[in-house]
């Protein structure tokens, strides 16, 4: 599928960032990854590389038959005689062919000395200990030859790369038992406001469930990362601080949510500021998620979410997830939404880029995928996102969306994935 081409730093709101110069600063922010620890097989899935992992072995370690058939010393010869016998896994030594010979062979087996290509059975006639192919063979016909996927010193995988079953396969098969990997990246994650209750409690007069922990919380279950949940602070700046300089102390990210804004109980960035730490950028050219702010306390990268659960998720998926992947070991990858077709209409978003809830409906005749934007807005809704396939992107600077008009798609697989 064709992708959108992204104007994501034209048309900025001004005083605002634009969402590419976001994106930057917040990698800019984890200018390393976190350390490196060995660890043996057995724990190596979703675990990021910290260097190239090398094969102690060639792969496959022995010439072998790739097919159920005859095993021959001689391609250009029609009549063989039979003369062994050989299985996958069989014990000893095979004995050598010779021109003339042939032995029979299954998937797997080892290669007898000597043989220089191999028949499979369905062109082959049996007469007595003799074969007759139907066809003269290829040399090195249906053999796979020792080391042919894999030389022994050859890198199987490269470094900064997430460990997933298709890795763990050649690993396995090569027969490696340990290897060097990125620590987990602790991540201590804090909501803020008075009024948040922790799920479970019972809701009271003008308070309701914090949303965003268990949300941030779910994206970042994964090997590389080690969650610390932080709880909620309330509206206190100088208690909000103390939990800063503490959670900076031993965690290498913190990702908070509510108090980014300017309000009056918007208390974020002047407990920083009183934690020791700064800030390196605030309010981005992002509809929603305006208000999300990055920077550092003590040896943490900090990223500060609007406490709105939508505004919340998307500014981590486009930002605050940037700095995550620079502190496990990860290259950044460029945000490219996919090339998709407005099934809705509306105004355009002025100087932000808009992310929207999203449900894919179709192809339009010449086979782009037609994106259906869902619900009336609003960075705190969530029913949405329920039906969702992603978010529609509707780059800053349009004044317009009419349907049939060319839109990006970013599908909450490739979105969310950290």
């Amino acid at each position: 599928m064709s992708r959108a081409g992204d104007a994501f730093d034209l048309c900025a709101e001004p005083g605002l960032a634009a969402l590419e110069t976001a994106r930057a600063t917040a990698a800019a922010l984890a200018p390393s990854p976190v350390g490196v620890e060995e660890l043996p097989f057995a724990a190596l899935r979703g675990r990021v590389t910290s260097s190239a992992v090398i094969s102690p072995a060639p792969l496959p370690p022995f010439d072998h038959s790739a097919m159920d058939g005859y095993a021959v010393a001689d391609p250009g010869r029609l009549r063989h005689r039979v003369r062994g016998r050989l299985t996958a896994g069989g014990r000893g030594a095979p004995e050598p062919l010779a021109p003339g010979d042939a032995a029979r062979i299954f998937t797997g087996a080892p290669l007898p000395p000597g043989a220089r290509a191999v028949v499979m059975q369905e062109r082959v006639l049996r007469e007595g200990d003799d074969i007759v192919l139907t066809a003269a063979l290829e040399d090195g016909a249906n053999v796979r030859r020792r080391g042919e996927d894999v030389a022994a010193g050859d890198a199987l995988v490269p470094e900064g790369v997430t460990l997933d079953a298709r890795h763990l396969a050649i690993l396995a098969a090569s027969g490696v038992e340990r290897a060097v990997v990125r620590r987990k990246v602790v991540v201590g994650l804090l909501s803020t406001g008075d009024e948040l209750l922790e799920h479970g409690r019972p809701l009271a007069p003008g308070r309701i469930h914090d949303a965003n922990r268990p949300m941030l919380a779910a994206i970042l279950d994964r090997p590389a990362y080690e969650v610390v949940d932080l709880g909620i602070a309330p509206d206190d700046p100088a208690a909000l601080a103390r939990l800063l300089a503490e959670a900076g102390a031993r965690c290498d990210a913190l990702v908070t949510s509510g108090a980014t804004s300017v309000g009056d109980e918007d208390h974020l960035a002047a407990a920083v500021a009183a934690a020791g730490g700064s800030l390196g950028l605030a309010k981005v050219a992002l509809k929603p998620g305006k208000p999300i702010v990055v920077g550092r306390v003590g040896r943490a990268v900090l990223v500060g979410l609007p406490g709105n659960p939508f505004a919340a998720l998307v500014g981590h998926m486009l930002i605050g997830r940037v700095a995550l992947e620079r502190l496990a070991g990860l290259d950044v990858k460029p945000l490219a939404p996919l090339t998709a077709v407005a099934a809705f209409e509306q105004r355009g978003p002025g100087g932000r880029t808009e992310f929207a809830p999203a449900r894919l409906a179709g192809r339009n005749p010449s086979g782009l995928p037609l994106a259906e934007k869902l619900g009336r807005g609003g960075s705190a809704r969530l029913a949405p996102l329920i039906a969702a396939d992603g978010l529609a992107v509707i780059p800053a600077g349009r004044e317009e969306v009419r349907r049939g008009d060319i839109v990006g798609f970013l599908p909450f697989e490739a979105a969310l994935e950290v």
